[in-house]
């Protein structure tokens, strides 16, 4: 199962490839040895996290090329800017290209602040809590999508969104009675409706 995920994560969502810096939050459990070990296998260079030394050196025998042992949160603005430059020193000059976090928490915003131009973000569990992010880390790294299990729904509702769009006025209007409903002024109206 821990491979299983592992394998969906890195190829399918974080379309992981040799060369790549991955960086593996979690990287003494289940699921972060398999990442370790599989980044390895894909000729990625792998940075392991972890919480102790014990779990570094668990990390090391699985194949990370680099590891940061981290604290434990919360951690405050300064610890968080620590743990970031940790992550940044650890992963190189150019960033993360994937990060798989299996951690969540406070791990999670200096792991992003520590991702690549285009770099992926994996989302895999948080049992450290969920992480609360400030979203405009995601603009200044440009990520080409959040990588988790509702990105085909995202997929499926914009997809969704562009047929009925194109659905208006078209001889298949019956399809879809929503969009052939729907007026330019009504558009117009709630674009210019004050939200207060």
């Amino acid at each position: 199962m821990t491979y299983g995920t592992s394998i969906h994560a890195l190829v399918d969502r974080g379309h992981i490839e040799e060369g790549d810096t991955l960086l593996v939050l979690g990287a003494s459990g289940g699921v972060g040895i398999a990442a370790v070990e599989l980044g390895k296998a894909f000729g990625a260079r792998v940075v392991a996290g972890v919480s102790s030394e014990a779990k570094a050196d668990i990390a090391r025998q699985a194949g990370a090329d680099e590891v940061v042992v981290y604290g434990y949160q919360p951690f405050d603005k300064e610890a968080s800017k620590a743990l970031a430059n940790t992550f940044k020193a650890a992963v190189g000059g150019d960033g993360a290209n994937v990060i798989y976090d299996a951690v969540g928490g406070d791990y999670c915003e200096p792991a992003l602040r520590s991702i690549a131009w285009e770099g992926r973000y994996l989302v895999v569990g948080f049992p450290a809590g969920i992480p609360r992010l400030p979203l405009n880390l995601t603009l200044l790294k440009r990520p080409p999508a959040s990588r988790s299990a509702t990105a085909p729904i995202s997929r499926a509702c914009s997809s969704f969104g562009n047929r009925a769009r194109s659905a208006r006025g078209s001889p298949n209007a019956s399809r879809w009675p929503m969009a052939a409903r729907r007026s330019p002024s009504w558009a117009t109206a709630a674009r210019s409706a004050s939200w207060s």
